[in-house]
This record gives C-alpha cells, sequence and structure tokens, in this order.
C-alpha cells in the first residue's frame, strides 16, 4: 500500500510537469543536454563542428591538444583556429600545429569542408 500511494505521488508531479510543459514527459531520455551560449560579436564567421566527438591539433614537438566535444570552429585566412567546447570554453590556437585529427559521432559527417 505504501508503494502505491508513493507511486502515485510521483504519478501526479509527472502529470503536473506534463501540464505545465504542454508535452508528454517520458523521463531522463527526453531531456536534453543543456548547452552552453555562443555569442559571437567578433568579425569571425564560425561554422557548426557539434558532429566531432573530440578534435586533436598535434604538434611538431609531440605535443597536442584534445578538445573534447568541440561546438563551433571559426578559421582565419592565416590558419588561426578559433573553437568552442561543450563546456563552455574558448580556444585560440595559432598556426604552428602539424595536423589535426577528429573523431565524428555515429552518423555524422566526416568531412563538412
Amino acid at each position: 500500500m505504501v508503494g502505491e500511494k508513493k507511486k502515485d505521488e510521483v504519478e501526479k508531479a509527472r502529470e503536473d510537469t506534463e501540464k505545465e510543459l504542454g508535452r508528454t514527459v517520458k523521463g531522463p531520455e527526453d531531456s536534453k543536454p543543456l548547452l552552453p551560449q555562443f555569442i559571437n560579436v567578433s568579425r569571425n564567421k564560425f561554422i557548426d563542428i557539434s558532429f566531432q566527438l573530440f578534435r586533436e591539433y598535434v604538434y611538431p614537438n609531440g605535443a597536442r591538444l584534445r578538445i573534447d566535444f568541440p561546438l563551433r570552429l571559426s578559421v582565419a585566412q592565416n590558419n588561426t583556429h578559433r573553437v568552442f567546447d561543450v563546456s563552455g570554453l574558448s580556444y585560440y590556437i595559432p598556426p604552428g600545429w602539424m595536423f589535426i585529427d577528429w573523431k565524428s559521432k555515429p552518423g555524422t559527417p566526416n568531412f563538412i569542408m
């Protein structure tokens, strides 16, 4: 009987939330993670690279800069990269790296440029 009462309270809370949102709430799988707000007031044009799981810059000395879940990329004429990631971090990456590697999410493009 106690289990039924608790279930009824949970069900009522779910119904109240559905009414407030105006849609059916399925559970955790229904909610999307909140992405950081991206505000660009520069002259740089950014493209969406959110299909990448990571992006890694490799330097001649063997150093690596790995950016997990990048969202936006701008490439300047001098090959400077600016990257914005899912945690809200912004990266300024001057030329000098030897190459970049990345991995796309399943079912998304491997190349877009």
